[in-house]
């Protein structure tokens, strides 16, 4: 599912990510929002959007009663006797729309993309304005949760619904305050929360859930309460029970079973299509490190034989920790690696470097990233590099750094860089080093910063020694891009703090202010540069 909105509503930021997640719901006698909360597609949304108290039906029959009547005696003006024809028939679709219980006969959701999906109720809160919706599909994408439940005064939030039909609305506000009404805790906001956003999401900057869109205060304007993502979590907790048995009960088991029935000639003839989906969105989500949205698709196209997903699959197992979890995650990685998937081949041979869970061998280890270089894996062609120069093969190891640094390693780069540095196989050139230390620091290599402040600091190969931009490379340095291939064991990337503190003494105030400045402008540069890198020299594997 992720996969088939990302391809029509590719999201440019977290807030239309988070729009991806929220749904219209609509239960035949009224509207309203809604949002996934986990893996298994569960909907969250407002208890009064999928069932009707006794008082609201009592009032709705009333009126439909009511207006039946008016009509019966005939209204003279022809726009009004049409106008209240159709909200007559809206009235009696609604009151035969719920049981009488107050529930829906029937709840469609519809996805940002517009395709509709029936949905089921599992159970509502009897303790809050909250029901939770089961959808027979798979692949969602859930909110993620923000961590913090008390929020200042004046914290940016957003709403995203569907208030007076106009779906998928986005408006912002502040966290004006936190309320309890009737002995339930609220988070009050300006940001604008109109009858159709009711179970729609509170969020923030970062799309992450802070909670549900309930209310708005009655004879006001501007004021909306949303429930705590907090008190949500909990009445899940505590309904836990109840949904499980109503997943397997009779009455959604043969729903099921009805709505597969009518999937079946769909998926036969696009069974490859969603395959290819699922491991095209397992690979996203992994890259982007949405780890929980990852795994139900990346565990479904690894089922199907990709061995790209059985990668993937193993990586987020391995995250887990547990023991069953990481004899399977070995597993996945050497049946990938079996496959031939390079960054499969790199891992697997880093595990047996390392003697990480599986046994130690370091002629294997070399073997593997040796498979992955001849597939074109910058990383693998390092690696072997890497393998070569610590068993003194340094000519080798050079050819196997220049290729790794044609297909885009900067790692490799600073690699040339030491090689020529150190005068390791080949006559010592510093001029050289330098060149290479400075293209990998500018494509964000933490520890070729750290050579070119030593560089800057000394004067070495042709650079001009200046200590103010010696201590620009300092501050650049220690900002930890976290790149997996800027690490090497045992390497600290700060600069001794002796030393940092001398060459900072030999600044004035205005010159550690403008180095400061300059850091953060060639830091800002380096982003654009490495990110423009990255999407050239992106593996792409031929699965």
């Amino acid at each position: 599912m992720t996969a088939e909105l990302n391809a029509s509503h590719s999201p440019r930021n977290a807030i239309e990510k988070a729009r991806n997640s929220t749904l219209f719901i609509d239960s035949g006698f009224g509207t309203g929002s809604g949002f996934f909360i986990d893996q298994q597609c569960t909907i969250v949304t407002n208890r009064h959007v999928v069932k009707l108290e006794q008082k609201n039906i009592k009032e709705l029959e009333s009126n439909y009663k009511r207006l039946a009547k008016y009509l019966e005696r005939g209204v003279a003006n022809r726009d009004e006797r049409h106008r209240l024809q159709e909200s007559r028939e809206k009235m009696r679709e609604a009151v035969h729309a719920y049981y009488s219980d107050g529930t829906p006969k029937f709840i469609t959701v519809t996805l940002v993309n517009g395709r509709e999906i029936p949905a089921k109720m599992l159970t509502f809160s009897e303790d809050f304005d909250l029901a939770y919706l089961y959808i027979n599909e798979e692949g969602c994408s859930p909110l993620g949760i923000m961590p913090q439940d008390d929020l200042p005064l004046g914290h940016r939030v957003f709403t995203i619904g569907n208030p007076a039909g106009l779906k998928y609305t986005v408006t912002s506000g502040i966290v004006s305050g936190e309320q309890t009404y009737d002995e339930v805790d609220y988070i009050q906001t300006d940001a604008a929360i109109n009858p159709g956003n009711s179970g729609g999401p509170l969020i923030d900057a970062n799309g992450l859930l802070i909670g549900v869109n309930t209310m708005i205060l009655s004879g006001t304007e501007g004021i909306g309460f949303a429930l705590p993502a907090s008190t949500v979590l909990e009445d899940m907790e505590n309904l836990r029970d109840v949904m499980n048995e109503r997943l397997l009960s009779t009455e959604i088991t043969l729903w099921d079973q009805s709505k597969q029935v009518e999937k079946e000639s769909e998926v036969s003839d696009e069974a490859i299509a969603a395959i290819e989906e699922a491991l095209q969105n397992c690979a996203n989500e992994f890259n982007n490190e949405q780890w929980s949205a990852a795994l139900e698709e990346c565990e479904f196209a690894a089922s199907k034989g990709k061995a790209q997903a059985m990668h993937f699959h193993a990586r987020l197992l391995l995250m887990a920790g547990n023991r069953a979890d990481l004899n399977q995650a070995v597993e996945l990685i050497k049946e990938s690696a079996k496959l031939g998937y390079a960054e499969a081949l790199v891992y697997l041979g880093g595990m047996h470097e390392s003697g990480e869970h599986v046994s130690k061998n370091y002629m294997l280890a070399g073997d593997l990233y040796n498979e992955a270089c001849e597939k074109g894996l910058a990383s693998g062609c390092n690696s072997y590099g890497v393998v070569l120069m610590e068993t003194l093969e340094y000519g080798n190891s050079k050819v196997y750094f220049e290729k790794a640094a044609e297909y885009g390693s900067a790692l490799a780069r600073f690699n040339l860089g030491h090689l020529y540095d150190k005068g390791l196989g080949i006559n010592k050139d510093k001029v050289t080093a330098a060149k290479y230390y400075h293209d990998a620091a500018m494509l964000g290599s933490n520890i070729a910063q750290y050579e070119m402040f030593w560089y800057t600091y000394k004067g070495y190969g042709g650079v001009k020694k200046d200590y103010t931009k010696a201590y620009v490379w300092a501050l650049m340095s220690e900002q930890d891009k976290k790149s997996d291939e800027d690490y090497i064991s045992g390497w600290n990337n700060d600069i001794p703090s002796n030393t940092r503190f001398f060459v900072k003494k030999l600044l004035s105030q205005n010159q550690q202010v403008q180095a400061a400045a300059e850091a953060k402008r060639i830091s800002a540069e380096i982003r654009i540069n490495a990110e423009a890198h990255k999407q050239k020299y992106r593996y792409r594997p031929s699965e």
